[in-house]
């Protein structure tokens, strides 16, 4: 599915100022060739206007009419010189090209809002190719066999930041960004990582591929300027991030995860930018919602809260111009920022493989046309490069803490992150009940959220759960192991084995923050989510890989077993006798072997040699296991089994 643009640029430097005021200068060009020195230093061969194309407010410079000629083969960085457009205006500005595929900050050496970086292109064959800062053109990620892509309810997804830490003396740590390499290492035994390649968990491990997870969604891999941080600061949409590596290493580790049948979630932040057109074409692109308090644009939807720029500038979507269209190359009527997010959708799944979306704050994007618009566009990418109508392997979630399920029965997403989850699931690990409910349906609504009458998601398709996420500030959100230790808990292993055990065979996608698979814990403030990184060193200590086992038999059972992919749920027992706080639940339609989970929420272990559960599906088998000790379970025994405090058991026959 070509986009006209992104088509135009293979010929031509193309920058789109949608009603660029009457009078203003006309852009310029500024190209050279970079001398790594040290220090880097830029080498201005060129400078000079570009014209006006054949389309309205679109500027284009061909290559060839460029004096000196360019060098065929040669790498090149170059800017656009415009007139500032933004509320701050300094005059001209040099400004990054809004649709670079890769950037470079080697030149300007800081991070600072008004100094932007060079974009980096290959000339070549009379074309204009984009390349690495390295000169190498990376491949296209190629497409998988659909039958090798995991469906939607049997997802486990691996939410990894870009932020890491490792031991640096004794009572200290180091914080870097893991690159893509260092990602990379996740998955292939033969990749040692980059910045973190002496953390042997990371060097000779190949840990996720361990865990067994099929969906990893790193957050936003777009570049951001802020260095060591989780990338919401997004600056250059169409470019990898330059902290984590480059588009070959990206392909590369794209490549590899699909060849482990693994899918790639992509995190895009489009309630604010800093990118270029904060300064190209401001007002086209952006808003100060203080500054219009009558247009229904400034305001969050779900709430009369103005939208918050988060130190950026939030996106301008009520917006109608005159003016090409980027996407099918004719004059029309167009949304600019809809037309700059769409483009950026189309170059990350054409180029990177993208098999899923999660938008960020949908609430404070606040436009609901919008982003159906840009959920049906994923769409139609992914049914044309698999030539697929299947619903099943394809999915584009919100995140909104709310919950407003009218934008998934609307159409307007697939799914929504199920906030609830979260806060029922740390009290039932706690004995505890929340959202004004008894304890009993405490855990009903964790275990199934299409009971959740104030939430009421209809698959769990739709619903993506979690113990912890990349947002730890605020009550009861932190990581697992602060959490627990913060209440006081002594026996943390346990207590998590049994978070995990609820959480990976509830109805809904589950999603594990990373680290949380072996109990990792904060090392920094826990109020400071922007600088708490992953330590994988962690994962080598004694208990901690315990649960890591733990953990891994489980998500296997959740990607695999035909009964944890659909919603039937029948709790069949609870124990009056000990304040409800021992309940049984089955998973799974007639048709599927049953998955069957028996939970202890108390301190107290079950009296005897053995515990009686009532109405246990098929006791008369022979074949039935238990999960997570991977153990079979004696004809006589099924059903009957005793419970240590805070312990769950997880059985099935299925194989």
């Amino acid at each position: 599915m070509a986009f006209d643009i992104l088509e135009r640029r293979r010929e031509k430097f193309v920058l789109w100022i949608p009603a660029q005021s009457a009078g203003a200068k006309y852009p310029q060009l500024i190209l050279g060739t970079l001398d790594l020195g040290p220090p880097a230093t830029f080498n201005k061969v060129f400078q000079g206007q570009l014209v006006t194309s054949n389309q309205p407010d679109l500027w284009e410079l061909d290559p060839h009419d460029i004096d000196p000629p360019l060098e065929d083969g040669k790498i090149y960085h170059y800017w656009f010189e415009i007139e500032d457009t933004s509320a701050d205006s300094l005059g001209i500005i040099q400004v990054t090209d809004p649709i670079a595929y890769t950037v470079d900050y080697r030149i300007t050496q800081t991070r600072e809002e008004r100094v932007q970086p060079g974009a980096v292109i290959r000339f070549r064959n009379d074309k204009l190719w984009p390349c690495d800062i390295d000169g190498n053109e990376p491949d296209v990620v190629a497409t998988p066999a659909q039958d090798a892509i995991p469906d939607n309810n049997h997802l486990v997804i691996y939410e990894l930041p870009a932020s890491w830490a490792k031991p640096k003396e004794i009572g200290t740590v180091e914080v870097d960004v893991g690159t893509f390499i260092d990602v990379l290492a996740l998955f292939d035994l033969a990749t040692v990582g980059d910045r973190f390649s002496d953390i042997p968990a990371i060097a000779t491990e190949a840990i996720l591929t361990d865990l067994g997870i099929n969906a990893l969604e790193l957050l936003p891999a777009a570049d951001a300027k802020p260095m060591g941080e989780w990338g919401y600061a997004t600056a250059h949409y169409f470019a990898p991030d330059f902290d984590l590596g480059m588009a070959s290493s990206l392909v590369k580790l794209v490549e590899k995860i699909h060849s482990q049948n693994i899918r790639l979630f992509s995190d895009v932040v489009m309630a604010f930018g800093h990118d270029p057109y904060t300064h190209i074409a401001s007002k086209q692109f952006h808003l100060d919602p203080r500054d219009e308090p009558t247009n229904p644009d400034s305001y969050q939807s779900h709430t009369n809260q103005l939208r918050n720029g988060y130190g950026g500038q939030s996106w301008r979507y009520i917006q109608n111009t005159n003016t090409y269209d980027p996407q099918s190359g004719n004059p029309g009527n167009v949304h600019p920022a809809w037309a700059f997010h769409r483009a950026h959708l189309h170059r990350w799944m054409s180029d990177f493989g993208v098999g899923g979306y999660r938008l960020d704050s949908v609430n404070n994007i606040a436009n609901y046309d919008f982003i159906r618009a840009y959920k049906e566009d994923a769409w139609a990418l992914y049914r044309s490069r698999y030539n697929s109508s299947s619903d099943a392997k394809f999915l584009v979630i919100g995140e909104e803490l709310s919950d407003p399920i009218d934008m998934i029965s609307s159409g307007t997403l697939n799914a929504l992150w199920n906030e609830p989850f979260q806060r029922r699931l740390r009290a039932a690990i706690l004995g505890e009940s929340t959202g004004g409910d008894d304890f009993g349906w405490t855990v009903r609504k964790m275990v199934n959220c299409t009971l959740d009458s104030d939430h009421p998601f209809t698959d769990g398709a739709q619903a993506i759960n979690y113990i912890t996420s990349h947002d730890t500030e605020g009550f009861r959100k932190e990581r697992l192991f602060n959490f627990l230790d913060g209440n006081h808990v002594t026996d943390i292993e346990r207590r998590a084995k049994l978070a995990f055990a609820c959480f990976l065979t509830a109805v809904g996608i589950p999603m594990i923050f990373a680290g949380e698979e072996f109990c990792d814990q904060h090392d920094r403030p826990i109020a400071q989510k922007q600088v708490d990184p992953v330590n994988y060193a962690r994962k080598t200590e004694d208990w901690r890989s315990r649960v890591f086992s733990y953990v891994s038999n489980l998500v296997r059972l959740r990607k695999e077993c035909p009964a944890l992919g659909d919603n039937i749920t029948d709790f069949i027992h609870v124990d009056a006798s000990r304040g409800g706080k021992i309940m049984a639940w089955k998973r799974g339609a007639p048709n599927h072997a049953p998955v069957v989970i028996v939970a202890n929420f108390s301190d107290d272990e079950t009296p005897g040699t053995e515990y009686f559960v009532e109405n246990w599906p098929e006791r008369d088998r022979s074949d039935w296991r238990e999960v997570t000790q991977n153990r079979d379970v004696p004809r006589e025994w099924v059903g009957r089994e005793p419970l240590m405090h805070w312990e769950a058991k997880v059985y099935t026959y299925w194989k």
